[in-house]
């Protein structure tokens, strides 16, 4: 009896041998880089925590729901969560559930374990693993607690999840089997946990981690843990997930990776690097204008607008040089105006600013396809830390340099003596598809912001170059619009597809869609009731409002220059209508009025008495 009982388990016993395995370790906060790849088997990377700063909790059911969104689209806060016997309390849960459902996003709690469990895989998460066992839960908050020391000797099969000390990470790494999957990151806290280091360990993963969300060496984000688990059991990942598979890079390198985590997380401050030296750059433009009357106020406008077209560039050198915040400042501030005195005097007028708008959309354009880390580095470029995007341009710099773009692009065609208004137009198109190209694309990261405002601009300067009567005009420029949005969806297939094409080809039904458009609506509105330059905003709107007051004496500023003024009148149309179609509209509109504004007085230094037209305006 004995015998046929060790026959009839030896089979089960096998069986279950073979089955795969993936374990979730949570390692304490403050685990480093450093610390987790001490082990070789372990390719080492961070783990973008959330969009922002937010609760540990939440950090842990973005994981399990494979999807996760702003804060600021919750209408409620997160319920202190706590576990009892495998189980969320229900009130709690139920809360929770109905604060994802009223959220403009298909956010679904505990997806990744229902998932899981509905295909056959277990799920279980071991004693005294705190919050961490969220991310096991299935869609009624309940999952299987095995012992405490479940994974002493190996984890059973299926998923399990698990707090352990960094002393247990060098066991568990030996003894994982071939095909078995390990995902380890350490705990974050609300206060410090942009960015959590971590180490996967199985197969295919040799050296830094990194994802199709991030498309960065050495970043992934919280929503592609569940895409990976899937994959490695071979199961279909949800449609309402929107993270990508985990993979690693040809190369291990933990001091790069750590090196990354440091310059995301201690990036120099945008008020202290940039804001700064343009305060100091108004307040000397005025008091020249003070003490020298017209003459000194023309000189000081045309190197502030030539400084603020530089600047940029500059914080792109830092970013390579990795400077610190005080070089930054000084090479911003000071750097600049070097650079605006030299282009000054090789190049006066409309050649010296379309040199500086050029050299500065160019590098960056030049930058961000080849891939480089550099724009996202940037003090002015996007904040991976922050969890909202990881490479491309960011708003910020999407702001300057489309407003560059169609400036530049004027002022260089009002160095023409005898252009035709027929090539003018040809030209703004040109630029701004060549411009889209670079900046729009999902695959380089700006997306549908960057394409809208180009399309929109670069039509209104070619509709105002040709003259054209307002009806036509207006559909025109309606037709720039839907043409860039169209032509940037058949590139962001042809170039792998991204969050375009994911959103809005991807939607599984109309309410998708409409979840997209309220999603963008809602950040637009909550960047104005919550802006993050209330000032700035406030003094943008005295300026857009003066100046439309003015708008006959502002357009006296180009004199007969009708190329420069129809680029600067295409860039105010791309910046106001980017800025209702931005979900960081009020951070496009501050930006780009400053930028409009330096732009306006430049034309204004360079034509009239006391400085002639530069070869035909």
């Amino acid at each position: 009896m004995l015998a046929l009982g060790l026959l009839a388990v030896a089979p089960s016993n096998a069986a279950a041998q073979d089955e795969p395995r993936a374990v979730i370790a949570v390692l304490p906060y403050g685990t480093t880089v450093e610390e987790i790849a001490a082990h070789e088997a372990l390719a080492p990377g961070v783990v973008s925590a959330g969009l922002g700063a937010v609760p540990v909790a939440q950090t842990f059911l973005d994981v399990g729901q494979g999807n996760r969104v702003n804060q600021g689209l919750y209408d409620r806060d997160l319920p202190r969560l706590y576990l009892r016997d495998g189980q969320v309390p229900e009130r709690l849960w139920e809360r929770t559930v109905e604060r994802a459902e009223d959220a403009p996003a298909n956010i679904v709690p505990g997806l990744l374990a229902s998932t899981l469990v509905g295909e056959g895989v277990p799920v279980t998460a071991e004693a005294d693993s705190g919050l961490a066992t969220l991310m096991a839960v299935d869609r009624e908050g309940t999952v299987q607690i095995a012992e405490r020391s479940a994974c002493a000797s190996g984890c059973g099969p299926g998923l399990s999840v698990l707090r352990i000390r960094l002393a247990e990470l060098p066991a568990m790494v030996d003894g994982l089997r071939p095909d078995d999957l390990l995902i380890a990151f350490a705990a974050g806290a609300r206060a410090d946990q942009e960015l959590l280091p971590a180490g996967v360990a199985g197969p295919g993963f040799g050296g830094n981690l990194t994802s199709a969300s991030t498309r960065t060496d050495g970043v992934v984000t919280t929503t592609d843990i569940a895409p990976t688990v899937f994959e490695h059991f071979a199961v279909e990942v949800p449609d309402e997930m929107n993270g990508s598979e985990i993979t690693s890079s040809a190369h291990r390198d933990p001091a790069a990776v750590a090196e990354l985590q440091d310059q995301l997380e201690t990036r120099p401050s945008r008020e202290t690097v940039a804001l700064l030296p343009l305060g100091i750059w108004l307040a000397l433009s005025a008091l020249v204008a003070v003490v020298w009357r017209r003459p000194g106020a023309r000189i000081a406008l045309r190197l502030l607008g030539l400084s603020c077209a530089l600047a940029p560039l500059l914080l792109l050198v830092a970013a390579a040089i990795d400077a610190s915040t005080l070089a930054s400042a000084l090479l911003m501030g000071v750097g600049s105006a070097v650079g605006a005195l030299a282009v000054d005097r090789w190049l006066a007028g409309c050649a010296g600013f379309a040199l500086a708008c050029g050299l500065t959309v160019g590098a960056y354009a030049v930058d961000v396809v080849a891939g480089s880390p550099l724009t996202s580095l940037s003090v002015l470029g996007p904040n991976p830390g922050y969890g909202v995007r990881f490479f491309g341009i960011g708003n910020e710099l999407e702001a300057i340099l489309t407003t560059l773009t169609l400036i530049g692009t004027g002022a260089a065609l009002a160095t023409q003596a005898r252009i035709e208004r027929r090539a003018g137009a040809a030209g703004f198109v040109g630029i701004a598809l060549v411009a889209t190209a670079a900046f729009a694309p999902g695959r380089f990261g700006a997306d549908v912001g960057a394409a809208i405002v180009l399309g929109i601009g670069a039509a209104t300067a070619a509709v105002l170059a040709l003259g054209l009567e307002r009806r036509r005009a207006i559909l025109i420029v309606a037709g720039g619009a839907v043409l860039a949005l169209a032509a940037l969806l058949v590139i962001d297939l042809a170039l792998g597809g991204a969050h375009l094409s994911r959103s809005v080809l991807g939607a599984g039904q109309a309410g998708d869609l409409v979840d997209v458009f309220e999603r963008r609506l809602t950040l637009m509105t909550s960047s104005f009731t919550d802006p993050v330059y209330p000032e700035l905003l406030m003094a943008t709107v005295v300026v857009l409002v003066a100046a439309f007051v003015k708008r006959r004496a502002v357009l006296g500023w180009f004199g007969t220059r009708w190329a420069a003024r129809s680029g600067f009148l295409g860039a105010l149309a791309g910046v106001l209508v980017g800025t209702l179609a931005n979900d960081s509209g009020s951070v496009l509109l501050v930006i780009g009025t400053i930028y409009l504004g330096v732009s306006a007085g430049f034309f204004w230094a360079t034509t009239g008495p006391g400085r002639p037209l530069q070869n035909g305006g």
